[in-house]
């Protein structure tokens, strides 16, 4: 059986004015690609025949395999050298039992900011997918009013993910 892996580019987070009412004021996102759990299954569903022309990437380790993500920063001492104060994170999880084309949340937003701390260079999360067809992730990083970084527009991050 073959071994994928999956290893996103590094992205430097895009910050945006957060939502009204939101309590942030600025959010940036990450979201992984769709994820194939189960690339032995092609063909027995509609739309599975051809899951890498509708943009799923098998993973034959199936739900076996982790998603990481690791953000960093390029100040000095990475995360180490960024005051966290306001600083909120949050991921929710994307799947479907068949069809890639009808992937949808299936489960509320999470917080993990206590992952995220000025005593490390950088922070580094494992998730384990449910055990079901397609899976995705996104992950959502605030910056809340007391903020402690002196840029007012977000800190400087960048994140990369990988799936094995």
């Amino acid at each position: 059986m073959p071994v994928t892996v999956w290893f996103g580019a590094r992205v430097s987070l895009t910050w945006r004015t957060g939502a009204p009412g939101s309590g942030a004021l600025f959010t940036a996102n990450w979201a992984s690609p769709v994820f194939d759990l189960h690339p032995q299954l092609r063909g027995m569903s509609e739309d599975s025949a051809n899951q890498l022309a509708a943009g799923a990437t098998p993973i034959w380790a199936g739900p076996a395999a982790l998603l990481r993500f690791q953000v960093t920063s390029p100040v000095a001492n990475g995360l180490g050298g960024v005051d966290l104060t306001g600083f909120r994170v949050r991921y929710r999880e994307f799947g479907h039992i068949s069809q890639v084309t009808q992937v949808e949340s299936i489960d509320a937003e999470q917080d993990i900011t206590a992952q995220f701390t000025s005593a490390q260079d950088s922070s580094i999360v494992l998730l384990e997918p449910k055990n079901i067809r397609y899976y995705r992730i996104r992950v959502r990083f605030d910056v809340m009013d007391g903020f402690g970084y002196p840029d007012p527009t977000g800190p400087s991050l960048a994140i990369q993910g990988a799936m094995y």
